[in-house]
């Protein structure tokens, strides 16, 4: 019987009691009417003050494939890194709560880690040819293709879009990665991952999706900020990038 590998999806969270049970409920479904037997889903929360963490203890407590952690700090990138440095799966990858991203490409995404490609680290983009994006406002359009612009310009990326919440990476590369690389806590954390997997030669897929924004998504309602912690990581990147190739 061929081994079926496992794969970690996480949903970094912050105070989420109005969607959390409906889109964990709505992926585990999914999973189950898909057969796509070898998915377990993380809820990481930062420290969420509503009733996320009663919620999400409940989930993990009624169904096997889910789990539920609790931190104290906030942080994007430091959600993915305790869930995935506490999972046992072959694969490891992230989604974001409100399922922007179509459901639907969870199960190309499954079906490709589970056959004989040799891919390393899969990315959502809403950019490459193919893709489709709803309701989204043109300021996010605007910023979100020039900070993917601005990205390819300093670091000469292959891939099209950092900042979609729709990535998957292969365990052991994860793992050679952060011992190699130090990661920020922040939302760049998903970015700066891929950048530093093309970095040591990783075989990558850039995966179109369909896409329908929330205009309350807390993303949208910090775009501004975030967009700030970008560009300040592709520095970053660009200096390290610069230091790497004199050594």
């Amino acid at each position: 019987m061929k081994y079926s590998k496992k794969i970690n999806i996480t949903f970094p969270v912050l105070n989420e009691e109005v969607q959390l049970e409906e889109s964990i409920l709505t992926t585990l479904n999914f999973c189950e009417t898909h057969q796509m037997d070898s998915i377990e889903l993380c809820i990481a929360d930062n420290g969420s003050t509503d009733q996320t963490q009663e919620i999400g203890e409940k989930l993990a407590a009624r169904y096997t494939k889910v789990s539920y952690i609790r931190l104290n700090e906030k942080g994007v990138g430091l959600a993915l890194k305790t869930a995935w440095g506490q999972s046992k799966a072959d694969w490891v990858g992230y989604m974001d709560l409100d399922l922007a991203t179509d459901i639907k490409h969870l199960k190309e995404v499954y079906d490709l880690i589970q056959s004989e490609a040799d891919y390393k680290i899969i990315l959502g983009s809403r950019l490459l040819k193919g893709a489709k994006v709803q309701n989204r406002t043109l300021l996010r359009e605007i910023i979100s293709r020039c900070f993917n612009f601005w990205l390819w310009l300093n670091l000469k990326v292959s891939f099209t879009d950092g900042m979609c919440g729709f990535k998957f990476i292969e365990k052991k590369l994860y793992t050679q990665l952060v011992e190699k690389f130090e990661f920020t806590n922040q939302w760049f954390f998903a970015s700066e991952l891929a950048v530093r997997a093309e970095w040591m030669g990783a075989k990558l897929l850039d995966l179109p999706v369909n896409w329908t924004d929330d205009p309350n998504s807390k993303s949208s309602s910090q775009i501004m900020r975030l967009t700030r912690q970008y560009l300040q990581g592709i520095e970053k990147l660009k200096q390290e990038k610069i230091h790497l190739s004199k050594l």
